[in-house]
């Protein structure tokens, strides 16, 4: 219980974090840069939300749009230190209750 709980807090935590950084990102950079960041970021974001809102409705589907978002926002957040790791965090805890289902 206690580990589905710490899934379902990083994955929420990193979504929003995805986007919060790509609206970030747009509000401070040039025109093309930030409509790129904007794109991913924020469309990984809404993978990861919408990977979580469906978790408990469809696990599978849900669950892979959570691996997929997690990952495909380490590509823009690559600069940082924090964020990938958590964003690999939440791929293992996400695959961990895959396996223990």
């Amino acid at each position: 219980m206690a580990l589905e709980r710490l899934t379902r807090i990083a994955t929420l935590s990193l979504g929003a974090l995805y986007v919060a950084a790509g609206i970030g990102k747009v509000a401070e950079a040039s025109s093309s840069e930030g409509g790129l960041a904007l794109g991913t970021l924020v469309t990984a974001g809404a993978l990861v939300l919408i990977g979580l809102a469906l978790t408990t409705r469809q696990p599978h589907v849900g669950r892979g749009l959570v691996c997929v978002g997690s990952l495909m926002g380490i590509i823009a957040t690559a600069w940082t230190i924090v964020v990938p790791v958590l964003a690999l965090g939440v791929v293992f805890l996400t695959l961990r209750e895959t396996v223990s289902a």
